[in-house]
């Protein structure tokens, strides 16, 4: 009987463990709700409303080729109306992880689509910006290093006059700097606080104003 008290009493939790045990917990539910927060800020994000554009596009196809994703550089280098066209459908191409990698590969693809994002000519630009942003939702590092070059333009554009354009800016910035430490320390060297604060003093009667202008001369 003397036995079975002891043994029971060694069953017992002791006062000092139950309580390293609720701390535990607490401890590891802490962490699961950090780590749910953490996912939510690094996920990728797409523009909002760009679920239903994709619905009035024509369906993107399967998986390209390299001398298809190549027939698709050469054609965005060409001028006119048909580059519109190869725009729109690297756009739709460049939604596959494997023709991301592709287009990146090809010697000169980023400094032709970043000249274009860069150039005067407003619908070039926006497609070449939707390129980008195809581009940012990749999870690979080497992609998101290969869209370094178009960070300066990407942040000069948020101080722009199209709140739009300036959206888009922002979540292909959100999108590159998620994925890659080198991207957010090179955006930190870009001047990327200042920029956001200058992003954010832009009088919205302006932008709405600017927008109708931009969206007239990419008709």
């Amino acid at each position: 009987m003397w036995r079975m008290k002891v043994v029971r009493h060694k069953l017992r939790p002791q006062g000092s463990s139950l309580e390293e045990f609720k701390f535990n917990r607490r401890e590891q539910e802490r962490v699961l709700r950090q780590a749910r927060k953490d996912q939510q800020l690094v996920s990728k994000r797409r523009l909002q409303g760009e679920e239903e554009e994709d619905g009035c596009m024509e369906a993107a196809g399967g998986l390209l080729s390299k001398e298809e994703v190549l027939q698709l550089f050469r054609g965005i280098q060409q001028a006119g109306e048909e580059r519109v066209r190869w725009l729109r459908s690297l756009r739709k191409a460049l939604r596959h992880r494997e023709t991301q990698l592709l287009f990146v590969k090809l010697e000169n693809s980023m400094h032709v689509i970043v000249g274009l994002f860069s150039g005067s000519n407003a619908i070039w630009q926006l497609e070449a910006a939707y390129c980008l942003h195809e581009l940012s939702h990749s999870d690979e590092a080497s992609v998101a290093l290969a869209c370094l070059p178009a960070t300066p333009y990407l942040l000069t554009y948020l101080s722009g006059q199209s709140a739009k354009f300036t959206e888009l800016c922002l979540y292909t910035l959100g999108n590159l700097s998620a994925e890659s430490e080198a991207v957010r320390k090179k955006l930190l060297s870009q001047g990327i606080i200042p920029a956001l604060a200058s992003c954010i003093q832009v009088p919205l009667q302006s932008c709405a104003r600017y927008d109708y202008i931009w969206e007239s001369s990419a008709r």
